[in-house]
């Protein structure tokens, strides 16, 4: 990832997922990227967010601690990675777009595009989060969130930089 330019290459982000595999199919969805952005998202710190979750809701359920609010996500009592990583795509994902692609890309045009950004946004805000975030600021972000260049392998950050981000500063 080059920080300054807010890029990454398609083959770096896709090897720190561990999910090679995907390559060619995400080449094959970015032929048609001004129409059809495959949203590809970059993991960071998940199983630090996820040391925080748990942490939250120990510290919520002992005594004098005040109950979380809905948790957003739809997460099982045990949080995995593969599983946490599921539900924020499966939560970005609008109801007309194809199935994600693993762990790493929602296919999707470009206004099911804008409302996977909408969505991510939206879930930044939420009280939950805020309250898993308070435990613990230095499990984000959880993840880099992109977009492919047209007729290139590299790939732009879409979401806005703030430091208190799910999606990175």
């Amino acid at each position: 990832m080059d920080a300054t330019n807010n890029t990454a290459l398609l083959k770096d982000v896709l090897e720190a997922n561990g999910e090679e595999h995907l390559y060619n199919k995400i080449v094959e969805l970015s032929v048609h990227v001004e129409a059809e952005p495959p949203v590809i998202f970059g993991w960071q710190h998940v199983e630090e967010f996820i040391r925080a979750i748990e942490t939250a809701r120990t510290l919520a359920a002992g005594p004098g601690g005040e109950p979380l609010p809905a948790a957003p996500l739809g997460l099982p009592e045990v949080v995995t990675v593969q599983n946490f990583k599921e539900a924020v795509l499966d939560y970005a994902t609008v109801p007309e777009a194809l199935g994600r692609l693993n762990t790493t890309c929602l296919p999707c045009t470009m206004a099911q595009y804008g409302n996977v950004a909408a969505r991510l946004a939206v879930l930044d805000l939420n009280l939950w989060i805020r309250r898993v975030l308070d435990v613990a600021m230095q499990s984000m972000p959880i993840a880099f969130v992109y977009i492919t260049r047209a007729q290139s392998r590299t790939l732009d950050r879409v979401m806005m930089r703030r430091p208190d981000s799910l999606w990175g500063n």
